[in-house]
């Protein structure tokens, strides 16, 4: 069997020690779960303020409850839809900001038969629309020198299924692209990371079950599938000053599976 269990999944302390946040301010949104979670939980245990945004008040909560036990600082929470501009706007209203995560999202069916209109405008509306949202409300109030981390996606770069889900996730990868080359001269820059199959509440149905998560394994060099702070050190470098000459990058994690699936 090959489980995310047969590599170190810890990172050493001293390592995330040589990374500190302290006096920046960071928004993430889809904070409620999943990668939102553990970016939200990283980059306050490296002395960041954070503002965790998601629709699932509980998720928040227990995201609050696990920042919490690594940061004695104070961590805000706001339930807000990111596909309500007003919404958005009004919850950064008073905000300086050093680092923003977009990472809030949803999935559709897996094929063009089974997508319905609505299932599409609602992907868009929260992936994308979302996105964009928070970048028109959260860019303004950005100290500069910023940074923008974009969540997209190995299917944004390869089309595996989930035609409304991959259109999101391909036009993440454009606009944080055309958005470096617009903002860096102001000084923010803008970068996006690419998770693979990543252990989350969007993927558990199917890699939750053994036998499926060991076929994706089985196929990936790294042969595990990830775990959201595998994403979470990724944003974590993109937020710090170790990534202070980075933009209009995306870093994909995904344990080499793009590039054995043609194999």
């Amino acid at each position: 069997m090959v489980t995310t269990e047969n590599r170190p999944r810890t990172v050493h302390e001293s390592l995330v020690e040589v990374i500190s946040l302290g006096g920046r301010r960071a928004v993430v949104t889809g904070a409620g779960s999943g990668i939102g979670r553990a970016a939200a939980v990283v980059l306050a245990k490296a002395g960041a303020s954070v503002l965790a945004l998601d629709i699932n008040e509980e998720g928040l909560s227990e995201t609050k409850a696990a920042a919490l036990r690594v940061s004695e600082l104070g961590f805000d929470v706001e339930t807000v839809d990111v596909s309500d501009y007003g919404a958005i706007e009004s919850v950064l209203s008073d905000e300086s900001l050093d680092i923003v995560v977009n990472s809030a999202g949803i999935m559709a069916p897996d094929s063009l038969a089974t997508t319905t209109g609505h299932d599409w405008d609602r992907v868009l509306a929260v992936n994308l629309t979302g996105y964009f949202n928070v970048l028109k409300a959260a860019v303004p109030r950005l100290n500069r020198p910023g940074s923008v981390i974009q969540i997209s996606s190995m299917m944004g770069h390869i089309g595996i299924a989930f035609p409304a889900y991959t259109a999101t996730k391909g036009a993440i990868l454009a606009l944080s692209r055309q958005l470096a080359g617009e903002l860096g001269p102001d000084g923010v820059r803008v970068n996006s990371v690419s998770p693979g199959m990543v252990l989350t509440g969007m993927t558990r149905d199917n890699l939750s079950d053994d036998d499926q998560r060991d076929h994706v394994a089985g196929r990936t060099p790294l042969r595990t599938v990830g775990t959201p702070e595998d994403i979470a050190n990724a944003v974590l470098y993109l937020a710090s000053d170790l990534s202070a000459f980075v933009t209009g990058t995306d870093i994909l994690i995904d344990g080499g599976l793009t590039s054995a699936l043609a194999l």
